[in-house]
């Protein structure tokens, strides 16, 4: 019987969104490549080889992946990685590792598999490096919010009522229930339910109409545009048909 020929080695700029223990010395990786998407492979004796991997497979590390795909098989073959930044090589407050976490959970929820997605690769990586440089985790977490809806084409109108279809003043506040698809008017929206305030459908104004640097970054706590992210994150776990364990995390940090 004719050997089969060994798979050509294949590279791609990548950020790992997560890494776990496989086998005895193994781990599988998740990782969102450039010009592949997101993948998922073995990296043979990774727990055991710190010359080969070093912290290249820690949380968001963006790296240069060095693997061998099968058709045959689901998992590619890690051969290396060369490490090109870890948002984790200095200390990180507990905060950013959350928020860190919760990008990642976002994108390995969201992201179709092999489907490349350059404009969602340079997101992740602009807000990466925004919460790595310091400051307060809420504004880039919530231009994150915002962008992965709006590049994944399912972003509700945030001036248009989803139920009459009047557009909702620049003044006006919108409601939102868990089960809604999108903002309702005042005369509309029935008891109970959400609010999302003018101030905050003014700062997704801004955030949509140009890059988070033109966002100035005082004033950022966890209370601003809280109801924005609220909204966001709901129609994130509508899409994605599930909870996201790390918003639960945000939602409990000091």
């Amino acid at each position: 019987m004719e050997a089969l020929s060994p798979m050509p080695v294949r590279e791609t700029e990548a950020i790992i969104l997560r890494s776990f223990p496989f086998k005895e010395a193994d781990k599988i990786v998740s990782f969102f490549g450039r010009e592949t998407g997101r993948m998922r492979g073995v990296a043979p004796n990774a727990r055991r080889s710190v010359r080969r991997f070093g912290a290249g497979l820690a949380l968001l590390s963006h790296v240069r992946i060095h693997f061998q795909e099968h058709p045959s098989r689901d998992l590619v073959r890690i051969e290396s990685c060369d490490l090109l930044h870890s948002v984790l090589e200095t200390e990180s407050s507990y905060e950013r590792i959350v928020a860190y976490s919760y990008l990642a959970e976002v994108c390995e929820q969201l992201l179709p598999e092999h489907e490349v997605h350059d404009a969602f690769f340079r997101l992740l990586l602009l807000v990466r490096e925004e919460i790595f440089r310091g400051g307060s985790i809420w504004r880039p977490l919530t231009y994150f919010d915002l962008w992965s809806l709006k590049l994944a084409g399912l972003l509700p109108p945030l001036d248009v009522c989803e139920q009459c279809g009047q557009p909702l003043g620049q003044n006006d506040p919108g409601w939102f229930r868990q089960q809604s698809d999108g903002l309702q008017c005042r005369d509309c929206h029935s008891q109970g339910g959400s609010k999302l305030t003018p101030a905050s459908r003014s700062i997704a104004r801004e955030m949509l109409s140009g890059p988070l640097s033109n966002i100035p970054a005082d004033g950022w706590d966890q209370s601003r545009a809280s109801d924005l992210r609220r909204f966001l994150e709901q129609c994130l776990e509508r899409l994605i048909e599930r909870k996201l364990v790390t918003r639960q995390q945000l939602d409990h940090l000091p």
